[in-house]
């Protein structure tokens, strides 16, 4: 039986309604910058309307996963050294971003989106792709450490 430590992320991720919400945001938010992206090329205010919902939604659900996975840091940081709390303060940028996209995208129609919510909601994409990266890493160093260790 193989006890390697993985991580807080691999510790939550067994858990099943954990491993069912963490993607949720990241769909959310990627959907969003979709939307902005039609909005912006179409000028049909109904995506800035999708938008807003989504952005509402991802930071409903990524606040109890960020919720989670600090829980899981307080849990494992006292066993396991690992950059777990890298990938929190991602999460955290990420929603700090997120927040103030949805502040910009309630204005009125096309200030709302172009250019600052599509900026927002592309730069937020881009901190949850490097926040997903350093969890991974972060994971893969910690589990190396044990193997090899």
């Amino acid at each position: 039986m193989n006890h390697a430590y993985h991580g807080p992320s691999a510790a939550i991720a067994a858990h099943p309604l954990y491993s069912t919400f963490v993607s949720f945001p990241s769909a959310c938010f990627i959907g969003t910058l979709m939307n902005d992206i039609a909005y912006w090329r179409t000028g049909n205010l109904q995506w800035q309307n999708f938008s807003e919902w989504l952005l509402f939604a991802g930071l409903v659900v990524g606040g109890f996963v960020l919720l989670a996975e600090i829980i899981a840091q307080f849990r494992t940081s006292r066993t396991a050294p690992g950059g777990g709390w890298l990938r929190v303060i991602g999460m955290l940028v990420v929603l700090v971003l997120a927040f103030i996209n949805s502040l910009v995208h309630a204005r009125d129609g096309w200030t709302a989106v172009v250019f600052d919510g599509l900026i927002l909601s592309a730069t937020t994409v881009a901190v949850m792709i490097v926040t997903g990266l350093v969890g991974k890493l972060s994971v893969r160093r910690a589990s190396g450490a044990v193997h090899n260790g």
